[in-house]
Order: C-alpha cells, then sequence, then structure tokens
C-alpha cells in the first residue's frame, strides 16, 4: 500500500531525522538574535514534528507551526501540550491564510525542495513575504544538486523497534528530480518527490517577493558557501 508523504513516516521522523532539527537550533535562535529578534512572533513552515518549534517557544518566542501533513500536526501537538506560547496547524506554505505582522519565518530542512515547481517556490516566497512585517527575517534551506547526485542509487537502512525500514533515492540529473522511496518492514511505501535548486534560480524568486538575501551559509557553523556546498542556509529581510 503506497501512503501519501509524511503519513507513515511521521511516527518515526524523529528517531532517524530529529537529529537536524537539533543541529539547526542554535544556528536560528542566535539568527534571530543577530537581526534583533529575542521575543518574537515567529512562523515556521513544514514544521513537522515541532522540534525546532519547541525549543524556539522555551527559548522565549511565541510560534505558530504550519505543515500540511495532519500526522505530523497531531505528534507536534502531543509533545507540545505543555509548553506555553506554541501552537500548531494544519496549512500549505503557498497560500498562508494568516494575520500579518510576524518578526520571522522559518522553513527548514530541505522542505522548501518538496515544491517541485519554481512557480510554488515563487508562491510560498510571496506567502511568507505576505505575513511578515517590514523587515521581518526569513530564514530557509534547499538542497543544491550535489547532494542528490552524491546519493544516487543508495538504499540505506533504518533500524526500527518492529523490522527495517529501507531508504532508496534515485535522481535525475536532466531534470534535477530526487525520488526517495520508504518501504516499512510491513510493506507499506511512501514516495518522497523533491526538486534540487541553485542559488540564481531561487534569488529571483526572492526578489519578486520583496525579500532581500542578506547572508547565506553551508552549513549551520556559518561557512562560506563554496562549489562543493550540498545544502544553503539563507537570512532574508522584506524591504
Amino acid at each position: 500500500m503506497d501512503r501519501t508523504p509524511y503519513s507513515r513516516l511521521a511516527e518515526v521522523y524523529d528517531l532517524g531525522w530529529g537529529d537536524f532539527a537539533e543541529s539547526s537550533q542554535m544556528f536560528v535562535l542566535r539568527t534571530l538574535k543577530r537581526q534583533g529578534i529575542e521575543c518574537g512572533r515567529i512562523v515556521e513552515l513544514a514544521c513537522g514534528t515541532g522540534i525546532l518549534a519547541i525549543f524556539l517557544a522555551r527559548s522565549g518566542h511565541t510560534i505558530l507551526g504550519v505543515d500540511r501533513s495532519p500526522e505530523m500536526v497531531v505528534i507536534a501537538k502531543e509533545k507540545a501540550q505543555y509548553v506555553p506560547g506554541i501552537e500548531f496547524i494544519l496549512g500549505d506554505m503557498r497560500a498562508l491564510n494568516l494575520e500579518p505582522g510576524f518578526d520571522a519565518a522559518l522553513c527548514m530542512f530541505d522542505s522548501l525542495n518538496y515544491l517541485t515547481v519554481p512557480e510554488h517556490v515563487q508562491e510560498t516566497f510571496a506567502s511568507v513575504s505576505s505575513v511578515l512585517r517590514d523587515q521581518g527575517v526569513f530564514i530557509f534551506d534547499f538542497n543544491r544538486p550535489l547532494i542528490y547526485s552524491a546519493h544516487d542509487g543508495e538504499t540505506l537502512k533504518r533500524h526500527l523497534e518492529h523490522g527495517i525500514l529501507l531508504q532508496g533515492l534515485k535522481y535525475d540529473v536532466a531534470k534535477r528530480m530526487a525520488r526517495t522511496t520508504f518501504r516499512f518492514p510491513d510493506g507499506e511505501v511512501e514516495i518522497h518527490d523533491q526538486r534540487a535548486y541553485e542559488l540564481d534560480e531561487i534569488e529571483p524568486l526572492l526578489e519578486s517577493a520583496k525579500l532581500s538575501l542578506k547572508e547565506c551559509y553551508s552549513d549551520f557553523n556559518r561557512r562560506t558557501v563554496t562549489s562543493a556546498s550540498e545544502r544553503l542556509i539563507c537570512v532574508c529581510r522584506k524591504e
């Protein structure tokens, strides 16, 4: 049986990928502070199981987490039920129906790569711009083609309580399309499609949404971007 993305993976997400969300925490917190946001009103897009959102709420921010996956939102709500200043809702980051005035917006963990046509990225940037206050901050990351081509054809094994989860990647270089197939021990399958992007594609889309790129790094240690960078982390302001 094929499942929609994260309908099944949500239940094991923290075991396999939670460490990446945790690795971003101090980068995001310090970047917000550098931008003058210490107790801000923040919206996190594609918030998943709420790891980053809960950390930021406990650090004094007021957080709204938005995700398209009902299963992810349920888990996030359960984890945050005793954490003040946080809320999770279902929503599509391409068309946010929110009151404007947020100090910052976040879209982390290669969530942007799930937008497989540039027009959807443009819609998302416009949506983000519409909910940010003037000079509001937008922090996001995305995968470049290198990371997908480096793992093309690989199959990873992740040990779960009741068996082994297989994660196989296929990458179409010409189309920049990556397909990750997750096979669960009971035979269920989830297929995740992503598109790789380059910065020269992303920058014009930001500009069209009145979002100005201020900083760009290759990792959460703020290393300089090079031709070998697999992931880019961008810090923008709404102008």
